[in-house]
């Protein structure tokens, strides 16, 4: 392929929502040491800070609740049925990755700005630095992700949907090109 083919970023996905995050702490509209409640009542991630979901300290649960979110249509937040059992861990004690964790930021960011993640991150990240081929949904051209069967010698397409609740956590599609600019910005330029 070339450089304008999109593929399905996964977990790069949560750079651009973290870079979200702290453009509202730069803002001083959180902090990250604030509680979530703060900004997102109704979790039972209550007292956990932004910060610790951010570096994934918060003892929030690898994955939300039922099928997997990644292979699932997808939810609304009050949709995911969270509980206390989708935060295993105390908080602040242990590393544990969370894709449930980047989901909430992901409603965070929303509240905060009063419309949806996708909308923040493309006005506010995105566009501004000229990555117009990174989108929530592939648009053509774009690679059809695959995954190898765990039980037998075959290849199955990967589904692509919308994760609504769980985007921000892993469903950003983007090129070569607009990847090489997010990097560049990372790397201080």
């Amino acid at each position: 392929p070339h450089t304008d083919v999109q593929y399905r970023l996964g977990s790069i996905t949560k750079t651009v929502t973290a870079v979200t995050v702290l453009r509202l702490r730069d803002e001083g509209r959180l902090d990250l040491d604030d509680a979530l409640e703060q900004h997102l009542p109704g979790t039972p991630f209550d007292r956990r800070t932004i910060g610790q979901l951010l570096s994934h300290m918060a003892g929030v649960g690898s994955e939300s609740p039922g099928q997997w979110w990644e292979r699932t249509p997808g939810t609304t937040l009050d949709g995911l049925g969270l509980s206390g059992a989708d935060r295993p861990h105390a908080a602040g004690r242990r590393f544990h990755y969370s894709n449930l964790g980047f989901g909430v930021l992901g409603e965070l960011v929303a509240v905060l700005r009063g419309r949806p993640w996708a909308e923040v991150i493309r006005d506010e990240v995105l566009l501004p630095l000229g990555m117009q081929r990174t989108t929530p949904r592939p648009t053509p051209p774009a690679a059809q992700g695959f995954a190898v069967h765990p039980w037998a010698d075959l290849l199955l397409a990967e589904p692509e949907h919308d994760a609504v609740s769980m985007a921000a956590a892993g469903q950003l599609w983007s090129t070569l090109t607009d990847l090489g600019r997010f990097a560049a910005f990372l790397l201080g330029d």
